[in-house]
């Protein structure tokens, strides 16, 4: 099979679909509870912590129900706040690149791209909000393993490096577009 550079072009849509949603199945954090009270590891979705009193997952729903139940309070209880605003913003990354390019309002892999990092960040403050700037602190200390690959696939998705003749290409379809409604 004979892959060139027309091909993948051709094929743009799912490289980007893909790209966007590899970033959802990368652990984003990687943390330790206190003095080694436990360990977890955090996906976009849910997290994985294992910890004295034993293994759980738990989803993005349910730490938002601690928060709004006040079973989690103060500077803890903003972490599930930005976490799941980052989601929000990685799954409407995801929405704006899937959508088809022929509802060429909602169509835009910038937009993509702009969520993506965006949720990066957003994710970057939720551990911020939890364990301070130097992500240590007496509650247990993090570390961002899967943040930079936001910033990298959001990057990447945004500035077109992928597909470098797609922008020409797409100025002359809306070019043609524009011929046949006049």
């Amino acid at each position: 099979m004979n892959w060139s550079a027309i091909d993948l072009s051709e094929h743009r849509a799912w490289v980007l679909i893909g790209l966007s949603a590899l970033v959802f199945c990368v652990p984003v954090s990687v943390y330790v509870i206190g003095s080694m009270l436990g360990a977890g590891v955090q996906f976009p979705l849910f997290r994985y912590q294992d910890t004295y009193m034993g293994a759980n997952v738990i989803t993005i729903l349910r730490d938002l129900q601690y928060v709004m139940e006040g079973s989690i309070t103060g500077r803890s209880a903003l972490m599930p706040l930005f976490w799941t605003a980052g989601t929000l913003s990685g799954i409407a990354g995801l929405v704006c690149v899937v959508i088809p390019m022929r509802m060429r309002g909602w169509y835009s892999p910038r937009r993509s791209g702009f969520c993506l990092m965006g949720a990066g960040v957003l994710y970057l403050l939720a551990l911020i909000a939890q364990y301070g700037p130097t992500f240590s602190s007496s509650g247990g200390f993090a570390v961002p393993v899967g943040i930079p690959v936001f910033f990298v696939v959001g990057w990447l998705v945004w500035s077109g490096l992928l597909f470098p003749r797609t922008g020409r290409y797409e100025e002359e379809i809306s070019e043609q577009s524009q011929d046949v409604s006049s």
